[in-house]
């Protein structure tokens, strides 16, 4: 691997190049100097490479067009969100500008560092890239296509510098749920969810170890703890705002890999991933017959061997599964053709046909077409997904079942000081005891943060558990782009008009192409990895406990009076909206802000706007089964997604399940907001006006009862308007109840502002089910009466 190469690749363009069009090869030169190394010819292929890929429908050649279309930064300052086209409003206004004009391309020659080979300088400039300064993600690849940052570039051109011919690879490791879902306490399910996360980062290890972790396109690797660890392994010491104790990979990763290196590739991951699955079997297996022989006790609970303990190794034989796909990019007439079978979609042939015509040599490279091939890789995968491997394990041993899930034979017990029994098979076991392996890796940080998880009743405290569980709305359509801008709405408006003046025919076809490019691919790589960065600080400052944050999903365990407002701040910082702060930073219009003194200023998108995020939320007893309160979670958060109105909006909504002491279950569902009113924070509004004064249990109870009564007839039609009910009914209500005149009233206003058109019959009847569970969240325990 030619460490030189990748190095050059990925400092051919400096940081600020947008700023200084005109001297940025001299900029490189300097820097690369530094390293050790300089700008050769070579260096201009994989630029080639990202570029034609990232600019698929960019007309470069003067023949075709009267001339060369260039854009000064500074005359015609544009930057476009990447996932809606939006322009950015603030782009080199007020603050930004002045951040922009203190920006000293000098200071960041002093942060490169040249060690001791290649391969290690490669690695430390890869991670601290994008810290050379922090507008990096605000300042454009290319000045004309304002909609992807100069990091993405720059990524993709070091990854593609390994080989002319590449293939994307996919490889996912399972199964999921079972696994994590397999749980009796905390403890279970944090330390399982990190395991996973772990043991995907081993196959992910093999590419970076092999090409570098920019070869990784999903998720996004800079700044993560476990690529941390493995840099101080060889003396690399580098800096992370990461937390050590959250499991931040999902289950799945992509890559970019050569053609000819596909097999030896898919074998070595598959490798690596079960060998250190079979290291942590080994240790934890010999772990516990240490304990057992020396008759120590664990955190004040004995072990004892079962029976089926000599089946360890054939159980942890079944686990994981792992599963790989890949797409070649190349051949492109046959894939194009292969595209169209599976999708019927003419305007990829469209594209191909015009840009022959054009016949030109830099866009007609195969990786022109990187969407397409990415979108046959997800096609795949979809298929794979629809076989399941089975591995069949069978235990004649007269032993009970594994106590978490059942799935196997118990093969030890464990006795707490209550004397309590509780049975688990091998893979149950090594959950429960997989910090003590962190801790014997040199995994210390981690080790400090899982070696004590707080228990159900820790977390309830005076009000009952809450599991949240959220998830990205339509998130497979956002990663394979049909969610994306059009190619056209990519473009700097200026461009866009050259474009429509010189071939409007041409300009057409640019707003039905929405193709993801690898710059995109890393955008939403990289802006899901920002997001779950900040889960933490946000569960944190609710006093909840996250299980995991991995890109879109989220899972975390609250006291029930604060999972409302936590879920709310989660799906805002998600879309970058509703200028909700954390720490330091700002979010609203579908970006991330950074405070800094009398500055405010854009440092990256979030996922926009358009991008929404559906809930799952349970209200239960602490002691209440916590496998069966997942399971009710992730029913309700489907029931979220399926959320649905006449007019075609979906999704972007929670529900709530409350499961009282007698056994019943409450079920609310709401969109977030209707009509831009937060349904949540004026429900939470609403209650807190009377819950220290009157019962707002009984309030809720008697509006809900009395809008049934008198504002719909017998046959369920509607006969008073909510109009009527606020101005007859509720000054009864206030008389009956010895409320303060107008205070029920007032508030009910505040209720439904703006909205009486939105929350009349059955919307409104729902609101008033999600008061109720809200209510009934916010009750505490010693006066709960069901």
């Amino acid at each position: 691997m030619n460490w030189e190469k990748k190095i050059i690749a990925l400092l051919h363009d400096p940081v600020e190049k947008a700023l200084n069009l005109e001297n940025h090869e001299n900029i490189a030169n300097r820097r690369l100097n530094k390293l050790g190394t300089y700008l050769k010819d070579d260096y201009k292929n994989p630029d080639y490479l990202s570029s034609a890929a990232d600019r698929i429908l960019f007309p470069k050649e003067k023949e075709h067009f009267s001339k060369r279309i260039s854009i000064n930064i500074y005359h015609y300052p544009e930057y476009l969100h990447p996932l809606n086209g939006e322009k950015l409003e603030d782009y080199f206004k007020n603050d930004f500008k002045q951040k922009i004009d203190k920006l000293n391309s000098e200071k960041i020659t002093d942060k490169l560092e040249k060690l001791e080979d290649f391969k290690k300088t490669y690695y430390k400039t890869w991670w601290e890239l994008p810290e050379q300064t922090e507008l990096s993600f605000m300042l454009p690849g290319d000045t004309r296509i304002p909609s992807h940052s100069i990091i993405d570039h720059l990524d993709s051109a070091s990854a593609m510098s390994v080989s002319n011919k590449m293939s994307l690879l996919l490889v996912s490791i399972g199964p999921v749920q079972e696994f994590i879902a397999a749980a009796r306490k905390t403890i279970d399910l944090k330390v399982g969810s990190y395991m996973l996360s772990y043991l995907t980062f081993q196959g992910i290890k093999v590419i970076g170890e092999e090409y570098g972790y920019d070869n990784v396109i999903f998720p996004y690797m800079r700044g993560n703890y476990f690529v941390k660890k493995e840099f101080e392994k060889i003396g690399i010491f580098v800096e992370t705002s990461a937390d050590p104790g959250v499991a931040s990979l999902p289950n799945i990763f992509t890559a970019i890999v050569p053609t000819k290196d596909l097999e030896k590739i898919k074998s070595k991951i598959k490798k690596a991933i079960k060998d250190e699955m079979s290291n942590i079997s080994q240790f934890i297996k010999i772990y516990i017959e240490d304990l057992i022989q020396s008759e120590k006790k664990y955190k004040e609970t004995i072990f004892q061997k079962l029976e089926a303990f000599k089946n360890w190794d054939k159980q942890i034989s079944q686990f994981p599964i792992i599963i790989t796909v890949d797409q070649e990019i190349n051949n492109i007439e046959k894939y194009i053709e292969k595209h169209y079978i599976y999708t019927e979609d003419e305007n990829i042939k469209k594209l191909y046909q015009k840009m022959k015509q054009l016949e030109s040599t830099y866009q007609m490279k195969d990786i022109a077409f990187y969407g397409m091939y990415s979108e046959l890789l997800g096609i795949k995968s979809s298929l794979r997904k629809t076989t399941r491997d089975f591995i069949q394990l069978f235990e004649d041993d007269v032993v009970n079942g594994d106590d978490l899930s059942g799935a196997n034979k118990a093969v030890i017990e464990i006795i707490d000081k209550d004397e309590k029994k509780e049975r688990l098979s091998a893979l149950s076991a090594i959950k429960r005891l997989f910090v003590e392996y962190l801790n014997e890796i040199g995994y210390k940080e981690a080790y400090e943060k899982l070696k004590y998880v707080k228990s159900t009743e820790e977390i309830a405290g005076k009000y009952k558990l809450a599991v949240l569980l959220m998830d990205g709305d339509n998130m497979g359509k956002w990663i394979s782009g049909t969610l994306a801008p059009s190619f056209k709405k990519r473009l700097h408006s200026k461009v866009i008009k050259e474009l429509e003046r010189e071939d409007k025919e041409y300009t057409k076809l640019l707003e039905n192409i929405n193709l993801v490019t690898p710059s995109y691919q890393r955008m939403i790589s990289r802006t899901l990895n920002n997001f779950s960065n900040f889960v933490p600080k946000v569960v944190e400052e609710f006093d909840g406990l996250l299980i995991y944050a991995g890109g879109d999903d989220v899972l975390a365990l609250f006291p029930s009076n604060k999972v409302f407002d936590a879920a709310n701040k989660l799906r805002k910082v998600y879309s970058g909206i509703g200028e909700e702060k954390v720490g330091e930073y700002v979010f609203k219009n579908g970006w991330c802000y950074k405070k800094e003194k009398n500055l405010e200023y854009p440092v990256f998108n979030m996922m926009g706007k358009q991008a929404t995020m559906s809930a799952g939320i349970v209200i239960s007893k602490h002691n209440f089964n916590l496998k069966l309160a997942l399971n009710k979670a992730r029913e309700m958060e489907k029931l979220a997604k399926s959320n649905e109105e006449k007019s075609g909006r979906k999704k972007d909504s929670f529900a709530i399940a409350t499961i009282r002491r007698s056994g019943q279950i409450n079920i609310s569902k709401s969109f977030w907001e209707l009509n831009r009113f937060d349904i949540l924070l004026k429900g939470l509004e609403f209650i807190k006006d009377f819950e220290k004064e009157k019962s707002i249990k009984n309030i809720i109870l008697r509006l809900k009862s009395e809008y049934i009564n008198y504002c719909f007839d017998e046959f369920g039609n509607e006969i008073l308007t909510i109009e009527d009910f606020k101005n007859n009914i509720i000054p009864f209500l206030e008389k009956r109840m010895e409320i303060k005149k107008d205070k029920l009233k007032n508030s009910f206003v505040k209720l439904i502002t703006l909205n009486e058109r939105f929350l009349t019959g059955n919307k409104l009847m729902e609101y008033f089910n999600t008061l109720e569970n809200i209510e009934y969240a916010r009750r505490e325990n010693i006066y709960e009466k069901n």
